[in-house]
């Protein structure tokens, strides 16, 4: 959380999972359930779609403007506050269905994407997450490049 502060602006966001009662809830749990899921599975479960933005480095990596992934969460961005970490730079780049935020991205750096899914649940021995290949793509440039953050 502490990353998220320094960007947000928001000294005392908080995670709601962590931190009940303390701060402002920046992360909180979803407003819109997945409704036919296993009983005592997490609110955002199975396979759900999302619309990348055109001009991110989501929409690079996968090469197409809508993917589905498969989420087993309870927690997400508080739409309240998608405009003001928006204005500091953490670019919401990937929406559900109903615009919540799934991914979001930080512009000028040479990879700073983050999920409400984790893409290594469905990597596969021969079949990696393309996510995972990218990230592992931008580290070998940016030692390659000696430290430098290089664009991918």
């Amino acid at each position: 959380m502490e990353y998220a502060r320094n960007v947000s602006g928001i000294r005392d966001a908080a995670h709601l999972e962590y931190e009940a009662i303390a701060g402002t809830p920046l992360i909180v749990p979803v407003s819109c359930p997945v409704t036919e899921r296993p009983e005592g599975a997490p609110m955002l479960w199975g396979k759900l779609k999302i619309k990348l933005a055109h001009d991110s480095l989501a929409f690079h990596i996968y090469q197409r403007s809508e993917i589905q992934e498969a989420f087993n969460c309870n927690y997400g961005l508080n739409p309240r506050f998608r405009k003001k970490i928006e204005q500091a730079g953490l670019q919401v780049t990937g929406v559900g269905e109903n615009g919540e935020a799934r991914i979001v991205e930080l512009n000028n750096h040479c990879f700073f994407l983050a999920t409400g899914f984790q893409p290594q649940l469905t990597s596969q021995e021969g079949h990696p997450h393309p996510l995972i290949v990218a990230y592992l793509g931008a580290t070998k440039n940016f030692r390659e490049a000696g430290g430098v953050e290089p664009k991918i």
